[in-house]
């Protein structure tokens, strides 16, 4: 079956993995991200991949989150290689391996030069955090206006059913407000983990709970790097991710308001032609 990341062209200029944040959404990595930016990384995350990948990061990673959760699905899971493809521009990869599983880091674990940076929180205030980002957007999908908007805009479409995926990586197919939802997020949320931190190499792998702090001390001499004068970013709120999301959004719904108003233009232009057809037949 071919995929969306085997119909990718193989990037111009492809950077060496220097270092994998393995960190779950909502745990710090959206500051981290500006931060490693910061001291010289090129890290691609979710910003990233709506910013700069576009439709095609969009359909390699809802293909990627499905291959590794529905074994029905027929697709390949995504193995190093097709990171390389996918994300070969970039030398930090964030957070895409805690959707599309582990064995895509193989090759990374097999490196020397490869480090890795696990971020971890409260199991509750994860799932909290979870459901007040991501829930929140596959709430919104099924709601006016999206529910309808969302059939007028392609990349509209492909985003919302991407965060589907995302959360019911997570959710074992619960919704936010289901009886179970909590309890599945937090399962799944420790067992990942517990199987990061049993699978990735031990002395390549620095693990910073967020309650103890992230900040240049945490990273900078796991990473080998001089602590730069600058402060730490601070940029994780759920208010920050709410505007990204916004502003990625924007123009897709005015492009999707448009499409339904020249719809139901057509629409009414076409009654009234058949109304007027009617009137003279009688």
């Amino acid at each position: 079956m071919s995929r969306q990341v085997d119909r990718m062209a193989q990037p111009a200029e492809k950077k060496k993995m220097r270092l994998v944040v393995v960190s779950c959404s909502r745990t710090g990595t959206l500051g981290l991200h500006e931060a490693l930016e910061m001291i010289g990384y090129t890290p691609y995350h979710m910003i990233d991949l709506m910013t700069k990948g576009g439709r095609p990061h969009i359909k390699a990673f809802t293909e990627g989150i499905i291959a590794q959760n529905n074994r029905f699905s027929a697709i390949k899971r995504y193995e190093t290689p097709d990171l390389d493809k996918w994300i070969g521009n970039f030398d930090c990869l964030m957070e895409i391996p805690s959707y599309v599983g582990l064995r895509s880091l193989e090759t990374y674990m097999e490196d020397p030069e490869v480090k890795f940076i696990l971020t971890e929180r409260s199991p509750d205030k994860w799932v909290k955090s979870f459901n007040n980002t991501i829930g929140e957007a596959i709430k919104a999908a099924d709601q006016l206006p999206i529910s309808i908007l969302k059939h007028f805009n392609a990349e509209l479409a492909e985003f919302f059913y991407l965060a589907q995926m995302m959360y019911l990586a997570y959710s074992d197919g619960t919704n936010p407000g289901h009886p179970k939802n909590e309890a599945a997020l937090r399962k799944n949320y420790v067992e990942y983990i517990q199987t990061v931190k049993q699978t990735l190499p031990e002395d390549r792998l620095l693990v910073v709970k967020l309650e103890d702090g992230l900040g240049w001390e945490q990273i900078c001499p796991f990473l080998e790097i001089p602590i730069p004068e600058e402060k730490y970013p601070r940029g994780n709120e759920p208010d920050v991710f709410h505007k990204i999301v916004e502003k990625y959004l924007e123009p897709k719904v005015k492009t999707a308001m448009v499409n339904l108003g020249t719809t139901v233009a057509a629409i009414a232009g076409i009654g009234g032609y058949l109304a007027w057809k009617f009137c003279r037949a009688h």
